[in-house]
């Protein structure tokens, strides 16, 4: 029985029938206060004709009581069963299965909230998947970086137990730490790309912005790229850059730039070069970041921007890095109202288009 699931449904088919019952004895009292009324004038009346009055009036307002139960109960009935379906669906959620099915073609309120649910349901399965997904290329890809650590340290201890047993000549100890030097800038690249993954994983990008000299933010981020730059030969030309104060996140935005500007130098070939411009638009101060490296396949200008996203050509793998760089960028730059924009072809070089709102707050 429907009146014994719920306290509260049990509680309001109280209150209509005490309602209805209400009804009920004021209309016999009506009748019979009229009745009365007519009398009192010494208005004739057929005692029959009174009683078939007052029967009929109970009959019919029995009736409508009745027809008013079962229409409660129908209605109640239908509720109950759009809700006991939520309320099951929700079970199973809490449960891990978010294949809530919808075959809802019907119009109003109750059937649009179950349908809206069933539709969230999907949405947060997306979500999920999507989540575990990015947990998944996360922990494959600290995983990797992890292995890659203990090449790089076994090579030091080697080394540094080499020089500390002596015998060595003057030219082997410079040699090996050399190649002590270059192991230490290896384990940097690699913590710096940790750091930078807890970064993107943990929300840490707090954009706080002052009043900066542009000209001074992109000169900062060459700098962390020149050596690098300089060891394969790459030019690295500035032109139109002039010193134009806008509010800006300065260690943020250089972070952007040298995301860029690392890749640039990362992809391009040795004796390549790179130039970087800039215009002061009506609204944005754009920079242009523009390579002759390998460029970008079509297929891949869509996803480059993704996280962990490295394509799939053999330099692209070949090359260190983390995928999260160009990621990284693009949020850095929308977070403060600009936004960063690709043009490319593969082995033609790629063109970075940098936007930096000119806003005064």
């Amino acid at each position: 029985m429907i009146l014994k699931k719920d306290t509260i449904v049990k509680q309001a088919f109280i209150i209509l029938l005490i309602s209805l019952i209400f009804i009920f004895s004021l209309t016999i009292l009506n009748n019979y206060f009229f009745i009365k009324q007519l009398q009192s004038y010494n208005i004739k009346i057929n005692e029959g004709l009174i009683s078939k009055f007052i029967f009929k009036s109970t009959v019919v307002i029995a009736l409508v009581i009745i027809l008013n139960i079962i229409l409660f109960i129908r209605v109640l009935k239908y509720i109950m069963k759009k809700l006991e379906k939520v309320s099951f669906d929700i079970d199973r959620i809490m449960d891990g299965d978010y294949s809530t099915i919808s075959n809802i073609d019907e119009e109003g309120i109750l059937s649009r909230l179950e349908s809206q649910f069933c539709q969230m349901s999907r949405r947060l399965q997306l979500s999920i998947d999507s989540i575990n997904i990015e947990k998944e290329e996360v922990k494959s890809l600290v995983t990797d970086i992890s292995h890659q650590i203990r090449t790089p340290l076994a090579s030091i201890k080697m080394f540094n137990s080499l020089l500390i047993e002596g015998g060595l000549t003057k030219g082997e100890k410079e040699e090996f730490l050399e190649r002590v030097k270059d192991e230490v800038e290896k384990l940097e690249w690699l913590a710096n790309s940790l750091v930078k993954i807890s970064t993107t994983e943990s929300g840490m990008i707090q954009i706080k912005k002052e009043k900066e000299d542009v000209k001074q933010t992109i000169l900062e981020a060459v700098n962390g790229v020149y050596l690098e730059a300089l060891e394969k030969n790459i030019d690295i030309n500035m032109s139109n850059l002039e010193s134009i104060y806008v509010y800006h996140d300065f260690r943020w935005t250089k972070e952007a730039i040298f995301n860029i500007l690392d890749n640039a130098v990362k992809y391009t070939d040795e004796n390549g070069q790179i130039n970087i411009s800039m215009e002061k638009l009506e609204t944005y101060i754009k920079i242009d970041i523009e390579d002759n490296g390998i460029g970008i396949p079509s297929k891949d200008i869509g996803k480059i921007f993704d996280r962990f996203y490295r394509g799939d050509s053999e330099k692209a793998k070949k090359a260190e890095g983390s995928g999260i760089g160009l990621y990284l960028a693009r949020n850095i730059l929308e977070e403060q109202g600009g936004g960063l924009i690709v043009s490319s072809e593969e082995g033609q070089g790629s063109k970075f288009t940098i936007l930096i709102t000119l806003q005064n707050y």
